[in-house]
């Protein structure tokens, strides 16, 4: 079975229901805004050892997406809808579409988070919403199903170098930390201060 069978098998034909269409659009377009939501409240809501695993989390997905950059512009893949194949639903500009940058981001995330203590269980949720997001993507008509497999390699990548880094890097991530800790009480400061005012 080849991508391209899969893809005519995932891809939804024309003429799709409002409630099905909708549903997808908010998979492939607006689930990935949940990934900075959580992980913002996951920040403050954290400790000191929670942040710096959010730091390895973020640098995972950050390796995560250079790598992808680097794949898509050496080794160029049309999208679908490029080829005139399938039926596209959702804009998309013209771009390579291997590997999948929203699903990259959910699995490289969810691959770090499976090397911590605090977000240990983040792991599965993440690839989970990861491969919904892909699945509706060539759904909508703007991947093909090997885009979103090339993700999970590239993903992998991004996780091993980011826990490689996670000693060499520590120097850092405690000066990153201990800015934050300044602001966030100068934050504090000024807001009480304001209050009395």
């Amino acid at each position: 079975m080849n991508n391209l069978h899969l893809f005519e098998l995932i891809n939804a034909s024309p003429g799709l229901g409002r409630g099905q269409l909708w549903l997808s659009i908010i998979l492939a377009q607006w689930f990935i805004a949940l990934v900075p939501v959580g992980m913002t409240l996951a920040w403050i809501r954290g400790d000191h050892l929670s942040r710096r695993e959010l730091l390895e989390m973020l640098l995972a997905t950050a390796v995560a997406l250079a790598a992808a950059q680097v794949i898509a512009h050496s080794w160029p893949q049309p999208r679908p809808f490029a080829l005139h194949l399938g039926t596209q639903y959702i804009g998309h500009g013209a771009d390579p579409g291997l590997p999948s940058d929203h699903v990259t981001v959910f699995w490289s995330l969810a691959l770090a988070a499976l090397s911590t203590r605090r977000f240990a269980v983040w792991c599965f949720p993440l690839l989970a919403a990861g491969l919904a997001v892909g699945w509706s993507r060539v759904f909508l008509g703007v991947h093909f199903p090997f885009d979103v497999l090339a993700a999970l390699p590239v993903a992998t990548l991004g996780a091993l170098v980011a826990r490689a880094l996670r000693h060499p890097a520590m120097p850092a991530v405690v000066q990153v930390l201990l800015l934050y800790d300044r602001l966030a009480n100068a934050a504090r400061s000024w807001w009480t201060a304001a209050r009395k005012a």
